[in-house]
């Protein structure tokens, strides 16, 4: 089994940091980087670039940090069982090493159900973080082994990663096809071919759901009202606001945010 010791996702720092351990942590540490950072590897220093992801094994020095505010990650800190030992090394996860999966939002996506699991205990926590972080790891292995396999990956994947990132991480900005487009110096309809070859949906559709994913986190930790969690997301109208939350959900914003509460409340007793 594999057992969840600690884990986070979407952690901003709102200072610079500078982050070591001269002894290294007792587990095994992933991180999923989502801000411009950087590492030191064998004496060196060496940028991270949004999207990255480095794993540490037990007992190993750490340290990275970010000179700019707002650094950004998802991590987890996880050990192995005697049966679990060789996992990583079997799936050839490289440690210590800046790795960059072909999509990294949906290792992201992963670690948040990870997340959301580990911090609203239940009767087969440890069964569920178990399955998790099999999926994370498998998956890991996985769009590493695409994305050195695909010409078409390393010839555009980068670019395309890190505007994905900057529309996850700032969802109510006017975010326009032809604009992102011409970003990146590409016709709009090749742009929409690529995005959606990368990441399965529409750039249009991924916008819709980065607000959406914002806002069901806002319904269930925030005590904003509706239509101010609406216009936090980027809807000028409420009502078609409500009317995708509910397609996305499958119920309203104020039934998923009762609902959220009243497990919250559950969990606790």
């Amino acid at each position: 089994m594999i057992s969840i010791n600690s884990c986070g996702h979407d952690s901003h720092h709102p200072k610079p940091c500078n982050i070591e351990h001269k002894n290294g942590v007792p587990d095994y540490l992933i991180l999923l980087i989502k801000q411009t950072s950087w590492v030191i590897l064998e004496g060196r220093r060496h940028l991270l670039e949004p999207n990255t992801v480095m794993c540490f094994p037990p007992d190993t020095y750490i340290h990275y940090g970010c000179d700019e505010t707002g650094y950004n990650d998802d991590w987890i800190h996880f050990t192995l069982d005697e049966k679990e030992q060789s996992l990583i090394s079997e799936l050839d996860i490289l440690l210590c090493q800046i790795l960059y999966p072909n999509d990294f939002h949906k290792l992201s996506e992963y670690v948040r159900l990870l997340s959301d699991s580990f911090h609203s205990p239940s009767t087969y926590t440890e069964q569920i973080a178990d399955s998790f972080m099999h999926i994370i790891l498998y998956t890991l292995c996985e769009e590493l082994k695409n994305n050195t396999e695909s010409p078409l990956n390393k010839k555009y994947h980068r670019d395309f990663s890190k505007l994905r990132t900057q529309i996850y991480n700032n969802p109510a900005a006017p975010w326009k096809v032809p604009s992102l487009a011409s970003s990146l110096c590409l016709s709009i309809s090749y742009f929409q071919h690529l995005y959606k070859q990368y990441f399965s949906c529409s750039c249009q559709q991924d916008i819709i759901n980065a607000r959406l994913k914002s806002a069901r986190y806002y319904l269930k930790n925030s005590n904003m009202k509706i239509r101010e969690i609406a216009d936090f997301c980027g809807y000028e109208n409420e009502l078609h606001f409500m009317r995708q939350f509910k397609k996305f959900a499958g119920m309203t914003p104020t039934k998923y945010r009762k609902q959220a509460t009243c497990n919250s409340a559950e969990n606790r007793s």
